[in-house]
């Protein structure tokens, strides 16, 4: 093959990579996540871990946006979305704006702290025992932040039960799988994670 021919291939396969994103995503995903598939369990884990930071994501950014944006709903919508934030910071025991400013703050602050429980479920697919440090270190920030900057009060009434569920769930779910993944890498028996338990006696 000629240089010319080498030049023309290579500019081909270059042309054609920038057209499909699909083999940059495929090299991302292999980097965060690796390129070995771990277990049944550990892949139920992941999934639902991944379904719930999904919501809990979509919820926080949706929230940050509409505080960021209240001047612009109000004049398109004509809802004075800035009254009914100030109303009710006045009933959880906030004065002026300091509730939305809270709420700002700790939309920032969620954000970070769901992105740390992201790097534990990736850890958590990559089968690392360190995954369970980062969920919980990042869910305390989240959980605690909450309750400094807007109050028990607001986590106890504002928010659903379906969100209190699903972020204890999770805490929950990732302790129970790091007690068996622990087990697994210490060469004990457990079946959780596709690993066949024998007798003793064989």
């Amino acid at each position: 093959m000629t240089d010319s021919n080498k030049k023309h291939t290579f500019r081909e396969g270059f042309e054609a990579h920038l057209e499909s994103p699909i083999p940059l995503l495929t090299r991302v995903g292999s980097f965060i996540f690796g390129k070995k598939i771990p277990d049944s369990y550990t892949k139920i884990s992941f999934y639902l871990g991944m379904a719930i930071w999904t919501v809990f994501l979509v919820w926080i950014i949706l929230g940050y946006m509409v505080l960021t944006n209240t001047s612009w709903i109000e004049a398109e919508k004509g809802l004075d979305i800035h009254k009914l934030i100030t109303t009710r910071g006045t009933e959880l025991g906030f004065s002026g704006d300091d509730f939305q400013n809270n709420l700002i703050l700790f939309y920032n602050v969620a954000i970070i702290a769901w992105a740390g429980i992201f790097v534990g479920l990736a850890l958590q697919w990559r089968k690392n025992r360190y995954f369970i440090y980062f969920i919980w270190a990042a869910g305390a920030v989240y959980l605690l932040g909450m309750w400094f900057l807007l109050g028990f009060s607001y986590w106890y009434n504002d928010t659903t039960l379906f969100d209190k569920i699903a972020f204890f769930f999770l805490i929950g779910h990732s302790g129970l799988h790091y007690y068996f993944l622990r087990k697994e890498l210490l060469g004990e028996k457990v079946n959780f994670f596709g690993i066949d338990e024998q007798d003793e006696n064989e």
